[in-house]
């Protein structure tokens, strides 16, 4: 076994992780390991944006109102004040603390393409308070990644990827001594520390786990993302009960959305699955929902429905008249369209629209399919004919009476399915991750599993419970993932030097 000392080893080289590193290793000039389990440092938050930021310095220069305490008024309603205060304060003040504190390091070039925001406090939440770059999906995670990668190198923090954490040692006092890792080549190294800092991230990957918080969806059609990466086995779990941590079962959960559209949402055809005048039917071809749950509910709890049906999936179904009725909504006279992630896009006339599903079918006859009738559609996708036939004129005899008995619809959106050829359009679970794992005190601290706090570790991103929790399965959450990983990372940074003393 090799040996190696350092003053604080860090257990995961993501955002939080890395955030820790830089901090900890800024306070005290102490020397700093991280175990990264993949080849390459900076995980979910190469891919993370939205950061919810809130009374920095940043903010007010540009003459953003400070409203942090009526934010954390409205998020502690939410979670019916089930979590502790004064962790909730100090996560959502750390955030603009952190942005502060990393504009000082970051490059002059980035630092100009943020947008300081206004706050909203809708949920959903359409508007995201705090500085923000680009567009959703070119977000600052991974400019955030590189310059704490920039710091580490200028505080010699030492990265060592394709270093799984697989065991720990401890005192009699329970202070964790050592970190055991597996080395690429099939050796292991010992890292004796001061202090551990766990930013392990999800166990999404782990069927036993997932198999314990929510057996359906190892069952179900799942979009691939990056939430879904295959390091996330949920590693820390047994590290964390060898070191007495309180592992939180009652804060693990999912969170799910869907249906997505089967071709993802890069796809022209996913515009159809937030229109209000398709019906969904599940894989027994029956409707169970009115169409279409978001906007009207939150979009992070839409798959938590979706997932009591066989599979996790739906099929979005469709006519030539009821496209033809859809095309005619989307018509902006000639303006060019705002996104809108629950809204519709214009779209073109019926000929195009059909050949998106001509083209998409011959990719993959079972997630979108043309027929002309409702019976050869059934048959395409795979569903019962006479179950899907029974299903259409049911809603279409809802459509004639202007009334939906059976769901509940609006009136004003009940277009029957009554002209050929008709169309289906699958549509699948997708997950925004998995959350649960250590609770810890408001300096990201762990508790004990048998009371109090333990001596030397700190916990942070998804693998610290404290600023969600669950309610009927769902996540109801203060912070949202990327800026508690931030926050919770420049806590525990900061925690962990105070603990060398």
């Amino acid at each position: 076994m090799q040996d190696k000392k350092c003053d604080i080893v860090v257990l995961g080289g993501g955002g939080s992780g890395l955030v820790a590193a830089v901090r900890a290793a800024e306070l005290t000039g102490g020397k700093v390991v991280v175990l990264e389990k993949s080849g390459t440092p900076g995980g979910g938050m190469l891919f993370a944006s939205t950061m919810r930021t809130f009374g920095s310095r940043w903010q007010a220069e540009r003459n953003i109102p400070d409203q942090t305490l009526d934010f954390l008024q409205k998020m502690m309603d939410l979670t019916q004040w089930r979590l502790d205060p004064r962790l909730v304060s100090n996560a959502v003040r750390a955030t603009g603390e952190f942005f502060d504190w990393y504009s000082r390091y970051e490059l002059d070039e980035v630092m100009a393409k943020y947008e300081p925001r206004p706050y909203v406090f809708d949920i959903p939440v359409h508007g995201q308070p705090g500085p923000q770059i680009d567009t959703f999906h070119n977000g600052s995670g991974r400019y955030i990644v590189k310059t704490m990668l920039r710091r580490c190198e200028a505080l010699g923090v030492e990265i060592l990827t394709k270093h799984p954490a697989s065991d720990i040692e401890t005192d009699g006092d329970g202070r964790i001594r050592a970190v055991i890792a597996d080395t690429p080549d099939g050796q292991k190294l010992r890292v004796a520390c001061r202090a551990c800092v766990m930013a392990i991230g999800s166990w999404i990957r782990s069927d036993e786990v997932v198999k314990r918080v929510c057996p359906a969806f190892l069952d179900a059609e799942v979009l691939p993302n990056a939430h879904q990466n295959p390091a996330y086995t949920g590693d820390g779990i047994p590290l964390a009960e060898k070191a007495g941590a309180l592992v939180d079962w009652d804060s693990f959960c999912l969170r799910l959305m869907g249906p997505i559209c089967s071709f993802g949402e890069t796809s022209p055809l996913d515009a159809l699955t937030h229109t209000e005048r398709a019906i969904m039917v599940d894989l027994n071809a029956k409707r169970f929902v009115a169409e279409p749950m978001a906007p009207r509910i939150d979009p992070f709890d839409t798959g938590l429905i979706l997932l009591q049906h066989p599979k996790g999936k739906a099929y979005f179904l469709f006519s030539a008249n009821s496209l033809r009725r859809i095309i005619a909504d989307t018509q902006k006279n000639g303006e060019s369209p705002d996104f809108d992630p629950f809204g519709m896009p214009e779209l073109p006339p019926l000929e195009t629209v059909d050949g998106w599903f001509r083209g998409a079918m011959a990719k993959n006859s079972r997630e979108a399919a043309v027929a002309d009738t409702v019976e050869e559609l059934a048959e395409v996708i795979g569903l019962d004919p006479a179950a899907l036939r029974d299903t259409v004129d049911r809603y279409n005899a809802a459509c004639a009476a202007g009334q939906d008995w059976d769901y509940f619809k609006s009136a004003d959106t009940l277009e029957p399915l009554a002209e050929g050829p008709f169309y289906a359009l699958g549509g699948k679970l997708s997950t925004d991750g998995a959350f649960g794992g250590v609770r810890v005190d408001p300096d990201m601290r762990a508790c004990a599993a048998d009371g109090g706090l333990t001596p030397n570790l700190f916990v942070t991103g998804d693998f610290a419970s404290g600023r969600h929790v669950v309610l009927g399965g769902a996540k109801k959450q203060v912070l949202n993932d990327m800026s508690w990983a931030l926050a919770s990372g420049f806590i525990a940074g900061g925690s962990a030097a105070k603990c060398l003393g």
